[in-house]
């Protein structure tokens, strides 16, 4: 037949072979799963209660995602990630490049294996421990008093208060 017309339903018992486009007027409706040989292309909205994929998916645009992802596997970022809300990371967080922070940054223990430089100030409220010597290539400046367990070596010293000694 040149064309099939249908006014009312069409029950093919078997399977429906078509070789040329295919146009539906209005939605198509599968209550079972459905197969795509190669590729699909959706030119608006697409909404799926459950998506799953075992090769790679491609967006070509935006990606929104309105519930919870969950990922298998590596996550990788080529380009800026930019979190609208805070980010949680359960485990441990490494950073292989510089990591600039824009506002406060708090963390319970942090613990660098490098070089930790500060631009501006760095204020710490807690009691402050060196493992190691610690060189001051400008002033320095205490606020209230100054304790020297051991010796002290000055090579020069200045003081416009008084001066307690209180060794032999």
């Amino acid at each position: 037949a040149a064309s099939l017309e249908a006014s009312g339903d069409v029950l093919a018992g078997g399977s429906l072979s078509v070789r040329g486009a295919t146009r539906f007027g209005s939605g198509i409706d599968v209550s079972e799963s459905a197969h795509v040989g190669h590729n699909l292309t959706v030119d608006g909205a697409a909404r799926a209660a459950s998506l799953e994929a075992s090769g790679d998916v491609l967006a070509g645009g935006s990606l929104s995602v309105r519930g919870a992802a969950s990922l298998d596997d590596a996550l990788r970022v080529r380009g800026a990630a930019v979190f609208g809300s805070g980010v949680e990371v359960s485990g441990g967080a490494r950073v292989a490049q510089a990591l600039t922070v824009g506002g406060a940054a708090r963390a319970a223990s942090l613990e660098a294996s490098g070089d930790v430089l500060a631009g501006g100030s760095l204020s710490v409220r807690g009691a402050t421990r060196f493992g190691s010597g610690i060189d001051v290539s400008e002033s320095a400046h205490v606020g209230h008093n100054l304790t020297v367990g051991g010796a002290a070596r000055v090579g020069s010293l200045e003081a416009s208060g008084d001066v307690l000694a209180g060794g032999a």
